[in-house]
């Protein structure tokens, strides 16, 4: 009934009668079936988003950026808001990196923010200084802001400068990622749970598998740490970190998912 009901309207904008001509046109290799892909991708996912969610994870991010020798590196640290939906959570991402290292953050940070829908990845590029959303992303959680410092970020184009560090892309996370990057950080929260057990657990493995010695993995609250490797010890509620020493003693898969 849930897929049905969100593709009522696709059958009324396609002018089909019924969901077996529907397969036929998203299953085809014509441009309009290409257009209609991406539709049907749209109408099927749920871009529930908003910022700073589940704060505990920004405040892990800004304790990973503090203990990084930032100064020492001869690349940038690089974040993956993996299913970015219309950009909150990058943004967040930035403004957190804002918070720790000052208003040329994008200096020594890179924010891949992909997605498979490419409409909210094109409203999540075109924002503008929108007054509810930097109000909001001025308000850093608790863990964020250093200790006695103010509890918001500030400055002039907020907007502009923290979209400077985030480089958009359309990606769908059941494919290799075209790019050979190794992660300091990876944030896929909310997004496994359209898809099976099998292909969460190919994700999982796969985003695991970006991490650098260290690196954060954040999940939804809903969600489980599956795959089998590289091994991962908990970091904090729904927040793992990969090991350094592959050998090293880890939390078991029970332990490791029971971080809710």
């Amino acid at each position: 009934m849930f897929v049905a009901s969100r593709l009522q309207r696709r059958l009324r904008q396609t002018g089909l009668r019924d969901f077996g001509s529907y397969l036929e046109l998203i299953c085809g290799s014509g441009p309009e079936c290409r257009a209609e892909r991406m539709e049907f991708v749209a109408a099927l996912t749920t871009n529930v988003t908003g910022v700073y969610r589940e704060p505990h994870h920004f405040a892990l991010l800004a304790d990973q950026l503090r203990s990084s020798n930032l100064n020492g590196r001869t690349d940038r640290f690089q974040i993956w808001s993996a299913g970015c939906s219309s950009g909150e959570e990058p943004l967040s991402m930035a403004a957190t990196c804002m918070a720790v290292l000052g208003t040329s953050w994008a200096k020594s940070v890179e924010i891949l923010a992909t997605d498979v829908d490419r409409s909210v990845l094109a409203k999540a590029h075109a924002r503008t200084e929108e007054p509810t959303l930097i109000n909001a992303l001025k308000r850093l959680p608790d863990g964020v802001r250093e200790p006695g410092g103010v509890h918001y970020v500030k400055g002039e184009r907020l907007l502009a400068n923290l979209l400077e560090g985030i480089t958009w892309q359309q990606h769908n996370l059941l494919h290799p990622l075209a790019r050979p990057d190794q992660f300091d950080v990876i944030f896929c929260r909310n997004v496994t749970i359209y898809f099976s057990r099998a292909a969460q657990e190919a994700v999982h493995s796969a985003l695991r598998a970006r991490l650098g010695p260290n690196g954060l993995f954040a999940i939804g609250h809903s969600e489980q740490l599956l795959g089998q490797a590289p091994p991962m010890v908990a970091a904090g509620r729904t927040a793992f970190r990969r090991l350094a020493v592959a050998n090293a003693n880890y939390h078991s898969e029970e332990t490791r998912s029971s971080w809710r």
